[in-house]
């Protein structure tokens, strides 16, 4: 199987690769002068288009690693990630949440790990 790539607009990165059936893809807003709640949802927006990219979906997810400017957003974060993900545990990633300063103006971004 060959490898994908979707090259970022910043130059010298993916925002996803496949390489066999590994998935490794990276989402945040495409807007960072929205609020929290608007960030978080094109973030997720982001993901599944990234992985739709390769033939993955978020059912694919094995891991993803979740980092927020501001740990006060996490409630936020935590309802619209399990209205997101779904109600099905078996199909529920590993998941982490990190502090993190973001550029940009970024507030929350995703690094994730699928197959596909």
């Amino acid at each position: 199987m060959q490898d994908l790539r979707w090259p970022s607009a910043a130059g010298g990165r993916s925002r996803v690769v496949a390489r066999g059936a590994q998935v490794f893809a990276v989402a945040n807003a495409s807007d960072p002068a929205l609020d929290f709640s608007a960030q978080l949802t094109q973030t997720l927006a982001m993901l599944e288009a990234h992985l739709g990219h390769v033939g993955a979906s978020r059912e694919n997810l094995l891991s993803v690693q979740i980092f927020l400017t501001d740990f006060r957003n996490k409630p936020v974060l935590d309802a619209a990630w399990r209205a997101w993900i779904g109600d099905d545990s078996a199909a529920w990633p590993q998941r982490a949440v990190i502090g993190a300063q973001l550029d940009g103006g970024l507030l929350v971004e995703m690094v994730a790990t699928a197959f596909r």
